[in-house]
């Protein structure tokens, strides 16, 4: 989107510090936005909107990145270690347990993995996912597992199609780094959630080093056009805090990656490796880029920060 954005203001013939003055985003900002280099969410929505670019048909465009990515992944997304982890999953159900009577949306479901766990356990489970192809792949293991309690709706964490007060828990694994408006889903899990109901939250964090941060989004989106960021800690805290979500549980570990399961996962191909490179230069010049990077015997692997949060809906 940067390169329509530098193409539209020298059309209207801004410079960006006119550009600046009109969205009110400074032009160190702009310029590293026009450098393909990633702006926070409100920075960006001020330098399109000033620009008349059309917002919404933008955030549409995301959604569709996102359905085409998962689509991709969706036959063979449980294989991956990265998703089918027993241990963390059963750390994210103990969170919210007791479940029995427990009406409960898994947002950004996937395949239905989480699901069908706490399906054990709950009345009901509501598996959304934005992916076709993910719909579909838990309606087959439904049939296969024989479960009546895992409910698949497709739907969009921007714009969820229940009514107010609905679930009584909401969770979600492995989803906000992939949303471009992580505010409005939080507005909209807050809407969907009785008040006093529980949102449990697992997804991975960056340092709180610009520097780095910018550089472990960047590798991400290099392997996955469907992610757009992950957070820092603090601004995800502020986030929550500003939807007057309360009474925060943080547990914080690292996971290790290995380079070749990583890119697979996102059915990335690295041609001419030039990813692998760049990644293994770091790991063996340094610096590690809050990665614990490491290349020995002929293998990359890194290690990425997760957050699993816990709080309660206050209305």
């Amino acid at each position: 989107m940067y390169e329509k954005t530098i193409q539209v203001r020298k059309e209207k013939k801004l410079t960006q510090k006119e550009l600046a003055k009109m969205s009110g985003v400074s032009i160190k900002t702009i310029n590293r936005y026009e450098n393909g280099i990633k702006i926070s969410f409100d920075s960006e929505k001020k330098i399109l909107e000033a620009l008349d670019i059309d917002f919404i048909n933008y955030c549409n465009i995301n959604n569709e990145r996102n359905k085409m990515s998962f689509d991709k992944q969706a036959e063979e997304y449980e294989e991956s270690k990265y998703i089918n982890q027993k241990n963390s999953v059963l750390q994210l159900i103990n969170k919210g347990y007791p479940y029995k009577e427990k009406r409960v949306l898994d947002l950004g479901a996937g395949t239905g993995f989480v699901s069908r766990e706490i399906s054990k356990f709950a009345k009901e489970v509501y598996a959304v996912d934005i992916s076709d192809l993910m719909i579909k792949k838990i309606e087959i293991l439904n049939q296969e597992n024989n479960l009546k309690n895992v409910i698949p709706v497709k739907g969009d964490a921007h714009n969820l199609k229940f009514e107010d007060n609905f679930f009584d828990t909401v969770i979600t694994r492995l989803t906000f780094h992939h949303l471009k408006d992580v505010k409005k889903a939080l507005k909209e899990i807050k809407r969907v959630l009785k008040n006093f109901g529980e949102l449990i939250i697992v997804d991975i964090i960056t340092s709180e080093k610009d520097d780095e941060a910018e550089l472990q989004n960047s590798f991400d989106k290099i392997r996955d056009f469907s992610h757009n960021k992950f957070l820092k800690l603090n601004e995800l805290k502020k986030s929550i805090k500003e939807e007057n979500f309360y009474n925060v549980e943080i547990d914080i570990w690292k996971e290790e990656r290995v380079f070749k399961d990583w890119i697979k996962l996102a059915k990335y191909k690295d041609e001419g490796e030039v990813l692998f490179n760049l990644m293994k230069y770091f790991a063996i010049n340094g610096p590690k880029l809050g990665l614990d990077l490491e290349y020995k015997d002929l293998k990359l692997t890194f290690k990425q920060k997760m957050v699993l949060i816990k709080v309660i809906n206050i209305k």
